[in-house]
Formats: C-alpha cells, sequence, structure tokens
C-alpha cells in the first residue's frame, strides 16, 4: 500500500515488482478493439467453469496448405506431459496428465492423423450417471483409441459410429477437432448418442473455432450448460485476420491467439495494460487484468498445436508444436512422432518446462487476482515475455531452417527435438527479475535530512538471495507498476541520505538489484 506522509513522519513505498511484455513488431496488425459477440438464443453466459478453447483450419487457411489444430488445455491439474506411445497399434504422441499412460486428449500419430477435443456444455443425451459439469468423461479414452487406429478423419466417424449404440454411447458432451494426411479436417460435436461433423473447408474461411458449446446443441440452456462465448469470438476474430493476412501459422498461433488476454470487458489487446480494470463492484490495481474468461486462462495448463502435411506429402512428416505450462511462463517446441520419442523434458517423472512454467505464471499472478500484465512487459525490455518470445521465435526459425535445409535428414530429428527442449527449458530457468521492490524501511533525520535506513534482502528470487545493490527512487506521487519517478542514487549498502528533500513530503521507493 502507498502512504503519504509529512516531513515529520516516517515514509512507505509500495512494494511491487516492476516487469513488462514484448509484443512482436507485427502483433497490432491482427488485433482490433472491435469484438463481435457471438449470440445464442436469449442465453446469458457463463465463461469461468469451463474447458478449453479450440480451432481447426484446413490447409485453404494457411499459408502452406498443412492443416492446423490447435488446443489450450484449461483444467484443474497443472501437472502436464506429452508421451511416445507405441503399444502395437499406430505409433502417436498424445498430451496428458502427469504420469497418466491411459488416456490422451490431444495428439498426432505416425499416420499425419490429429485429434483434440474440448467440453461440449450444450447437448443432450448425457450418461445420467455423469456429474454435470465432468462426471467420469471418455474423452481420453476415446482419443486414445483414435490416436492408435485411426488414418483418416472417416476412420475416427467409424468409431463414433459405433459409441452411438444405445448400450454404448458416450459419458459426455464433447467436441472433437481431427486432420488427417489425406485433406481431411472435420470437428464433431458429440453428445451422448449422436454426433454432428462440421468439415473445416467447408467454411467461408477455411477453419473451425469451438469453446464449450455447440453450434448443433440447445441454443435455450440454462447458463450452466453454455459457455466460452468470448473466448471462441475473440480467437475466431484473431484466427480470421490471420487467415486474411495469409499468416495463420503456428507462431502466430502461439504468440498471439494461445497468450490472448482480452476479456469481453476489459480489452488488453496491447500489454502492459496501462489502466485500472473497473468491474463494476470492484477496481483492480494498476495494470492487473483477470484471466478467468480469457483465451489464456488461469486453469490453461499445455497448449497442443498440431500441423499436419499437405496433400502428398509424407504423413509422418507431421509435427508437434508442443508446450506445457501456462503460456506466461513457457516456449514451444517441436516434437515428432516419426524421432520415436519425446525430450525428458516433457516426460521425466515430470515435465521439467511445466515445472518451471507454472513457478513463472505463479509469480507473474502473484497477487492471485489476475495476471500482472507489467510483470509480463516492461519498456526497459527485461519483463518475462521480452526474454520468453524472441527466444521462441528464434527456436521457431531455426526448425523451419532445419526442415528446409538441403542437408536434412529423418535420422536428425531426435537429436534436434532434445536439444530444442533443453534449450528451452534452461532459458526458462535462466531468467530471473531484475530486481524487486522493498517497502520495509524506516525514515529518520540526521542533521536536518533525511534517511532511509533498512535491511539487507534476505527474499529468494529464483534462486538468488545475495544483492548487488540498490536503487533509490522518488516521486511527488504515488508510484504505479512500472513508475519510477526520480533516480536519486544507486547505492551498495542499506543506507541513503536525501539531502534535497522536499518539505512538503515525498514518495519514496527501493528496488534491490540481483
Amino acid at each position: 500500500m502507498i502512504d503519504r506522509t509529512h516531513t515529520t513522519a516516517a515514509l512507505l513505498i509500495t512494494l511491487f515488482s516492476v516487469i513488462y511484455l514484448l509484443i512482436p513488431a507485427d502483433i497490432n496488425q491482427y488485433v482490433t478493439d472491435d469484438i463481435s459477440l457471438l449470440t445464442i438464443g436469449e442465453t446469458r453466459f457463463i465463461e469461468d467453469l469451463s474447458e478449453c478453447t479450440t480451432g481447426l483450419a484446413s490447409g485453404l487457411a494457411t499459408p502452406d496448405g498443412r492443416p492446423l489444430l490447435w488446443k489450450n488445455r484449461d483444467v484443474g491439474t497443472w501437472g502436464q506431459e506429452y508421451h511416445y506411445v507405441d503399444h502395437g497399434g499406430i505409433p502417436f504422441i498424445g498430451l496428458t496428465y502427469e504420469n497418466d499412460i491411459d488416456d490422451y486428449y490431444a495428439g498426432i500419430n505416425a499416420a499425419g492423423f490429429a485429434i483434440e477435443n474440448s467440453d461440449a456444455h450444450n447437448l443432450p443425451g448425457r450418461n445420467p450417471g455423469a456429474n454435470g459439469w465432468g462426471g467420469d468423461p471418455d474423452d481420453g479414452e476415446t482419443m486414445s483409441l483414435a490416436l492408435s487406429t485411426c488414418r483418416t478423419v472417416d476412420d475416427f466417424q467409424d468409431i463414433l459410429d459405433s459409441l452411438n449404440d444405445e448400450n454404448i454411447g458416450r459419458t459426455d458432451d464433447f467436441n472433437y477437432g481431427t486432420f488427417d494426411a489425406f485433406g481431411g479436417a472435420a470437428m464433431f460435436e458429440c453428445d451422448g448418442y449422436t454426433y454432428t461433423r462440421y468439415d473445416a473447408a467447408d467454411e467461408e474461411d477455411g477453419f473451425l473455432i469451438r469453446a464449450n458449446f455447440a453450434f448443433s446443441g440447445d441454443d435455450t440452456a440454462g447458463t450452466d450448460y453454455v459457455a466460452g462465448v468470448h473466448r471462441h469470438d475473440r480467437s475466431l476474430m484473431l484466427w480470421k485476420e490471420a487467415v486474411d493476412n495469409g499468416s495463420l501459422t503456428p507462431h502466430y498461433i502461439y504468440q498471439v491467439s494461445v497468450r490472448d488476454l482480452t476479456s469481453r470487458e476489459c480489452n488488453a489487446s496491447t500489454l502492459p495494460y496501462e489502466d485500472y480494470y473497473d468491474e463494476g463492484w470492484r477496481v483492480w490495481p494498476y495494470g492487473i487484468v483477470p484471466n478467468s474468461t480469457t483465451v489464456n486462462r488461469y486453469r490453461t495448463r499445455s497448449v497442443f498445436v498440431g500441423q499436419g502435411v499437405a496433400e502428398g506429402d509424407p504423413p509422418a512428416d507431421a509435427v508437434i508444436w508442443a508446450m506445457t505450462g501456462n503460456p506466461i511462463g513457457s516456449i514451444f517446441t517441436p516434437l515428432w512422432v516419426r524421432a520415436g520419442s519425446v525430450p525428458e523434458e516433457y516426460d521425466a517423472d515430470f515435465s521439467r518446462i511445466c515445472l518451471l512454467a507454472h513457478d513463472l505464471k505463479n509469480w507473474v499472478c502473484e497477487l492471485q487476482l489476475g495476471v500482472d500484465t507489467w510483470r509480463l512487459c516492461n519498456p526497459d525490455g527485461n519483463g518475462v515475455y521480452d526474454y520468453l518470445l524472441p527466444l521462441e521465435t528464434n527456436l521457431y526459425n531455426r526448425t523451419i531452417r532445419f526442415l528446409n535445409s538441403p542437408n536434412f535428414s529423418y535420422d536428425q530429428l531426435e537429436v534436434f527435438q532434445n536439444i530444442a527442449a533443453r534449450q528451452a527449458a534452461d532459458s526458462i530457468a535462466a531468467w530471473r527479475p531484475f530486481y524487486h521492490v522493498t517497502e520495509a524501511f524506516e525514515a529518520i533525520y540526521e542533521d536536518n535530512n533525511l534517511v532511509l535506513i533498512w535491511e539487507e534482502n534476505e527474499e529468494e528470487r529464483f534462486g538468488r538471495f545475495i544483492p548487488r545493490g540498490y536503487d533509490i527512487y522518488r516521486s511527488s506521487d504515488p508510484f504505479r507498476e512500472g513508475e519510477r519517478g526520480e533516480l536519486l542514487a544507486s547505492v551498495e549498502g542499506t543506507r541513503f541520505t536525501d539531502h534535497d528533500a522536499p518539505s512538503g513530503g515525498a514518495y519514496y521507493r527501493i528496488e534491490v538489484l540481483f
């Protein structure tokens, strides 16, 4: 908190770290302020109890003719892993929970078939034994079967046909996204015993977006069954602009769509957010935005982006652009089924990348209110995204050059993906806040001069305990995140004398330099 005082009283400063976000130079051309909203009947929408935002693009929508399949995985459990699976069927790489070897929730197999899903809360036909919002859904089991057996989208439709039997059914309702190596790309909206198929190539722009409702579902259902409308609309807008610009690529999806923090009421398309978000019944702290209804949510635990092949290309050339952990603190890297493994950073008792990203995300969201956007980016260029996003871009560009190299060999895939994952993990681990702000100090007077005295910083900041020194700032107004005021001095000790302290009082802050 900020406490303004007069010259005869102790002076306090705010407690925060000042860190900000790098927006790629061309990102703003993809982001607009005008967000149209989907209307389903007269239903009010609830968006913070729902799971996952997904997208499917046919080759018609991408600059290289390769289909794309995307899923922001929003779940309660933050431990996430990618596994290479070969149980005698078609080998595949799948995304799942830590140490779960039975159920998979997104993936690509060696035949170039890919699948993911999201919950659909406005479909009928739920198994009566399922418990409202969840119960015991069979989506992981269904997708594990599909990845080990399907070569085409039609093969997956055959699985759905078999489950339509009244004696079998599905225990919950889902939107499944799929593509194959032969031009197939379709979404299936599935209730307990029926489904509706939507082919991406039949759409005007060649792609489909889904959140947590089905277009074939009940448009008059109660609020508990229609969810994620803003996430759908926002993603639809971002993908539409990318298609129009010829830029719908895995890189765009990650750096623009996956990490989007714009909610229906709060336009945080430009970061850091330089305002106090007024929610009506409360005002959020400066620069902090809520993330319960955004595409990148507080429950986003991992991301899957599958990139298929153009018709006629080898099916096993499909690639997963994989991410574990919340996108706030993670980097995506490539995985190939043809490599025959996944790096240990994605599957070794615990995904190292996931663990590191979890720690970073918790630091950025330290106040447990939302996202502190000033910890993501900074005009000084020393925020989390300032550091991570250029590294992510570099890894992506290196991968493209590697694949297009005249000396490329499939035998190099495993080594390349392992190096990329290790470099991503090491880079995430290497980032540290440059400084931290302390309010634990005392103001006294000596010889008519104001003296600030504080204890040596003992707080661990991502592994660093010993400070390099301290910067002292002064301002006539309260400090807000991202504002420093006038730099008075840099000192190595824990004492500073302001010989020119203003007679009317001032605000001070001390930055601990690591």
